[in-house]
């Protein structure tokens, strides 16, 4: 039998597929949590190597699927970032905001071959209630 191996698009294409299917499957933010009107998602990214992707804002309203699974900014990386346990946690302890940070658990494509991402990524999740 012959194997063949995917390459770095193709292995981005079907992360994002499986990232549509999964945002497709997830609750309504009005379902998974009646208490919130809108959540908002910050992310700020810091790369030590090269010039870092630009900050992204993700608000949420009530029609909204219910889903914080975030590729990582990088074309050729292999990470996503998953804040669901974390607006898990806001909305039980009944929280307006939390913020943390994280480094990419990726692999990045580079002129270097396949390495770490380890991109920094700074986090804030605000409620509107």
């Amino acid at each position: 039998m012959k194997t063949t191996s995917v390459g770095p698009e193709a292995a981005r294409n079907l992360r994002r597929e499986k990232q549509r299917r999964n945002r497709l499957a997830a609750k309504e933010l009005r379902v998974q949590y009646p208490q919130i009107a809108s959540i908002r998602v910050d992310l700020v990214f810091e790369d030590e190597v090269s010039q870092p992707p630009a900050p992204q804002s993700i608000v949420l309203h009530p029609p909204a699927r219910a889903y914080f699974v975030y590729p990582c900014p990088y074309a050729s990386c292999t990470g996503e970032l998953d804040l669901a346990a974390n607006v898990d946690h806001i909305a039980e302890q009944g929280k307006a905001r939390a913020a943390g940070h994280t480094r990419c658990n990726g692999e990045r494509h580079g002129r270097m071959g396949k390495g770490p991402c380890d991109l920094h990524i700074e986090y804030s999740i605000s409620v509107g209630k």
